[in-house]
């Protein structure tokens, strides 16, 4: 893939260069996280990561208190709580992941579609 891409980058000039470049960069993870809530399913996204937050500061706060408890019975309602809020914290962010693969692979295929219309352009 590496000598494709060289032979690519040969038969372009500088302008289209410049161009793929832009488009073809990774992103890293907080840029990916950043782009999530932005197209249309922004707002369902925003959503879930706020549903995420409450759900891990409520968990957190439940396992605070059954560390802090010395009742038994006490300790095991907020531990039973925390248990079950931070599974729902998990699996709240454990739904976003395919979101970010699906936008992984559409700039892939962007980057792809770009340089197949550049080189035929350049024919």
């Amino acid at each position: 893939m590496d000598n494709l891409d060289r032979m690519i980058s040969e038969a372009l000039d500088d302008e289209d260069r410049e161009i793929l470049d832009k488009i073809g960069r990774d992103q890293g993870y907080f840029e990916q996280a950043v782009g999530l809530f932005s197209g249309k399913d922004g707002l369902l996204n925003a959503l879930i990561f706020i549903w995420h937050l409450v759900f891990f500061l409520g968990g957190a706060y439940a396992a605070y208190k059954f560390f802090t408890l010395t009742d038994v019975l006490e300790a095991m309602r907020w531990g039973m709580s925390s248990a079950v809020l931070l599974l729902a914290a998990l699996i709240t962010k454990v739904s976003i992941f395919p979101s970010m693969q699906a936008n992984r692979v559409l700039r892939a295929l962007k980057h792809l579609e770009m340089q197949v219309a550049l080189l035929a352009a350049r024919r």
